[in-house]
């Protein structure tokens, strides 16, 4: 087996939106914030406003191909390397066509949880090099969040 693995893959799986999840999206928009206004509570109204528009933002953004390599000393995913002692453990989700991830869980306190997407990468070969240095969760799934999101096309 190679003493590295590398691929590029998009940052995350982009699903287009029509007019529908738009119209969908203002006019919850609209009665979640008119509630609020009619409650006089302006702070989470304020904060309903910004939440909607990170969305929005969100939402017309295109993925990056990240460049992605797995070598002895660690991931490096794009200009980020995490080094393996930096890795508690890896599982990979993979359900074609939908979810196809490599995930990591890190010792970090603010991003303890890495997805990356396999693309077209084959996971068994992955799998069988990083068994060389992490252990594996053969429980994890797809996290609660990422479900949501895939749901909502988001």
């Amino acid at each position: 087996m190679s003493e590295e693995i590398s691929w590029a893959a998009p940052e995350f799986i982009h699903y287009p939106k029509n007019k529908v999840w738009f119209w969908i999206l203002g006019t919850a928009s609209v009665l979640v914030i008119v509630y609020f206004l009619w409650q006089k509570d302006f702070l989470t109204t304020a904060l309903f406003i910004l939440l909607f528009a990170v969305i929005f933002y969100f939402s017309k953004v295109e993925p990056k191909t990240v460049a992605i390599k797995l070598d002895s000393s660690g991931v490096k995913y794009g200009e980020v390397k995490i080094p393996y002692q930096q890795i508690k453990t890896f599982w990979i989700v993979y359900e074609p066509p939908e979810v196809k991830t490599l995930n990591f869980e890190t010792t970090s306190y603010f991003n303890s949880s890495v997805t990356i997407q396999l693309d077209r990468e084959d996971p068994v070969q992955v799998r069988e090099f990083l068994l060389k240095y992490l252990p594996e969760d053969l429980h994890r799934e797809e996290s609660f969040t990422d479900r949501i999101a895939r749901k909502l096309k988001f």
